[in-house]
């Protein structure tokens, strides 16, 4: 729907008629089948030429409006994202749909653990032993004013089992244990590209696709005074060929595969990384995260 909105926003603005060339194949697509169902608009000869000419401008301009409640000079500053693209085009997911800010939501048990900017200062432990969870509204944008850092690493953790349940954490964890939902969010990136918020992050994703991607995209956002580690499973090798899953594998095998070129391309492969591509091919497989608390596979 946004080619046909563009096209036609682009006929109508102007009072004479627009060669097909100066359009996207998509638009002429769009157009045509238009033209086919509402005759509001005609694509004809104009000497060698072939143009789109409005039949009906303001007919055009009503179905515009239609699609298109409220323009961006009509709304009100202040409203969210998604509240926004509502007004202008009926549907929140339309547009940018990112939202302006991420909550880092965390896990920590040493008390020596502390959060703090400028102006504040947080214990992450004391508020998950009342609580069980500490989170901390993350913007990007130095402007913002939160320059949030911490004195210790950051453990990002992909899976929600994981962050529920930390038995699996090496007893001389000193860190902040931290949850992201499938994907690190572009604000979350953003704002640990803007300036060292710890000394080390590690991701641990599940080893498929998405995962690897995910890595990928950290090696890329993250500010190079932070070192970035990846978690490895104890005994992940026979883990994958055990527990590993074929179907996760086959959905993510792409994405699999160019994360690894961009790994290379970062010059962020290490030997283990290279051993985790060479066995997910041969087993067709992708482990996720959950297997670590199955015991170690003996033969």
């Amino acid at each position: 729907m946004s080619m046909l909105s563009d096209a036609l926003k682009r006929l109508v603005s102007i009072d004479q008629p627009l060669m097909v060339s100066a359009f996207t194949p998509g638009q002429r697509k769009c157009l045509e089948q238009f033209a086919r169902e509402t005759r509001l608009i005609e694509l004809k000869k104009q000497g060698r030429a072939t143009i789109y000419q409005v039949i009906n401008r303001q007919s055009v301009l009503n179905y515009l409006r239609q699609l298109h409640p409220l323009d961006e000079a009509s709304l009100p500053d202040g409203l969210p994202t998604r509240s926004r693209n509502i007004g202008m085009d009926r549907n929140s997911k339309t547009g940018q749909i990112g939202h302006d800010c991420w909550y880092l939501l965390m896990k920590a048990w040493d008390s020596d653990v502390v959060w703090q900017n400028a102006n504040d200062r947080m214990r992450p432990s004391d508020l998950t032993a009342r609580f069980g969870v500490a989170a901390l509204q993350i913007n990007a944008g130095l402007s913002s004013g939160l320059g949030w850092q911490c004195n210790r690493p950051l453990l990002l953790v992909e899976n929600q089992a994981l962050f529920d349940q930390c038995d699996w954490l090496p007893q001389d964890f000193k860190g902040c244990l931290a949850y992201y939902a499938g994907q690190l969010s572009e604000v979350l990136l953003q704002w640990l590209s803007e300036q060292k918020r710890t000394d080390e992050v590690t991701l641990f994703p599940d080893y498929d696709g998405i995962g690897l991607t995910n890595y990928a995209r950290l090696v890329s956002a993250l500010h190079p005074e932070s070192a970035l580690q990846f978690y490895w499973l104890p005994d992940w090798e026979n883990k994958l060929e055990k527990f590993g899953n074929t179907e996760i594998w086959l959905k993510t095998r792409v994405q699999f595969k160019n994360a690894f070129a961009k790994l290379t391309v970062q010059n962020a492969l290490n030997s283990d990384f290279i051993k985790l591509g060479s066995l997910s091919q041969r087993y067709g497989k992708a482990l996720e995260q959950e297997a670590i608390w199955l015991y170690p596979v003996n033969y």
